[in-house]
């Protein structure tokens, strides 16, 4: 049976366990405290959202800014802390908002970032249809970056993004679709699976039936995105839910092999269009599914002045 076409638009303790101490939550408006703190941030549709932060002791108005985004667990938290040590190395400012499993619930309305109905069968592809863009979820980081300026007094008009596995997945998807989202680099980090370029994969697992304004595509391509993989991510690699349907072993067996075909299909299309492709393929040696080890690796990549390790 045909399907509608979609359309995007744009728009001390070995013998004493001591809880650690919860940040106390900041009030409306207040500065964000040097160290480990959280505010909430006001979303649209009169949502809000828990953002765990870290502000390095020498972080000014003119550093950088770098909002991190959880895997499936949401725990935005320990995401925070896994960027501490290169926060007070590169003078961030670290944003982990919490998505929640009750306003976000489900993959769809995180990992998809709510582009598609609740109801939608990702297995049969049934009732996959978008929702309005206002709703998704990329705008609610884009309210989290302006809460953190208007707190902070920051002058900075871009941030940084880093997303590891299921945020990896809203990372390169916001790239794709947010053409306004006003992020400087992108590092999407094993993602279990991918929205490629390619036209004749249906939609999420491609960008069948999806009509694209004009302009839209090479806007997207000419984003700054890192598709950022560990090289044990591989058919040995435990940790994590691995998604298995045929579209997605298409992309290959394991999230190293998906990250790859996921940017070669970019390669391949940018190539066809001729629209030049400014995404890169950056491996991160003997690291596997390990959000700690991902986020200690973009830090560098972001404000170091050494690659990780190979591009290809």
């Amino acid at each position: 049976m045909h399907k509608p076409r979609l359309v995007v638009f744009l728009l001390a303790a070995a013998v004493l366990f001591i809880a650690p101490v919860r940040p106390v939550l900041a009030a409306p408006g207040e500065d964000i405290a040097t160290g480990a703190s959280r505010f909430e941030a006001a979303l649209p549709h009169g949502r809000t959202i828990e953002v765990f932060t870290y502000r390095a002791a020498g972080h000014g108005p003119d550093d950088p800014i770098v909002v991190v985004l959880a895997g499936g667990g949401r725990n935005g938290d320990d995401y925070r802390d896994s960027w501490i040590a290169a926060a007070e190395r590169y003078d961030l400012l670290v944003l982990a908002p919490a998505f929640d499993e009750g306003q976000f619930p489900g993959p769809i309305n995180y990992n998809l970032a709510g582009m598609i109905r609740d109801d939608a069968d990702l297995a049969t592809l049934s009732k996959v249809e978008l929702t309005p863009p206002e709703a998704w979820l990329y705008g609610s980081i884009e309210a989290v970056f302006d809460e953190a300026v208007a707190r902070t007094r920051s002058r900075q008009t871009r941030y940084d993004l880093f997303g590891h596995s299921a945020g990896g997945q809203v990372v390169h998807r916001m790239m794709m679709f947010a053409p306004q989202a006003r992020v400087r680099t992108a590092l999407a980090a094993n993602s279990g699976w991918y929205t490629t370029l390619d036209p004749d994969a249906p939609f999420p697992y491609g960008l069948g039936e999806l009509s694209l304004p004009p302009g839209q595509l090479e806007v997207a391509l000419g984003r700054d995105l890192v598709v950022f993989l560990g090289e044990l991510d591989n058919e040995n690699e435990t940790r994590g839910h691995l998604r298995e349907t045929a579209e997605t072993n298409a992309q290959g067996a394991h999230r190293l092999a998906r990250g790859r075909h996921f940017h070669a299909v970019a390669e391949a299309e940018s190539a066809r269009l001729g629209i030049p492709l400014r995404w890169r393929l950056q491996v991160v040696p003997g690291v596997g599914h390990d959000y700690r080890k991902m986020s200690a690796a973009a830090a560098d990549h972001l404000y170091g002045e050494a690659e990780v390790g190979p591009s290809d």
